[in-house]
């Protein structure tokens, strides 16, 4: 019997050793096509089970980050990536940027901050085996970047 105050769960909760913590590993899934998208980070990577080099660009759209990833070519530096002539992702840059490369081992990632791209997005439906992965389990990437878009001051 209480004639004083009502406990909420929000009251409760700031005595609670339980700690929630967003997880932004999780997949997202959104509908394959194309979307806005703005760089968020980027960051080189190696992939001990394909046993290549990659560039993992993280874009936000909308209220999601979605990854993208590319393969590259091994290097030291912190800001520039190095990809094969024949690469997609040297290949993409270039048709992007509508500019043709004089080196491949310096290829700045600046371009892409601080604008509105267009990308395409997939669906991931199949597992690196090439298993069918249950729906449940799908989950989206960019393939590719599009475009840069056209900032027009007003």
């Amino acid at each position: 019997m209480t004639d004083g105050i009502e406990i909420t769960d929000d009251m409760l909760l700031a005595y609670s050793d339980e700690v929630y913590e967003k997880d932004d590993s999780r997949p997202v899934l959104i509908e394959p096509g194309e979307y806005s998208a703005e760089l968020v980070d980027w960051g080189k990577q190696f992939s001990p089970q394909f046993r290549k080099f990659t560039v993992v660009m993280h874009f936000r759209i909308e209220q999601y980050v979605i990854p993208g990833w590319f393969n590259i070519e091994p290097s030291d530096s912190k800001t520039t990536i190095k990809a094969g002539w024949k690469s997609n992702f040297l290949r993409m840059y270039q048709e992007v940027l509508n500019v043709r490369l004089e080196r491949r081992d310096r290829i700045s990632m600046r371009p892409f901050e601080d604008k509105r791209l267009v990308v395409e997005v997939i669906t991931i439906a199949r597992d690196s085996n090439q298993d069918p992965m249950a729906e449940v389990n799908h989950y989206s990437r960019v393939k590719r970047v599009l475009q840069v878009e056209e900032v027009i001051p007003f």
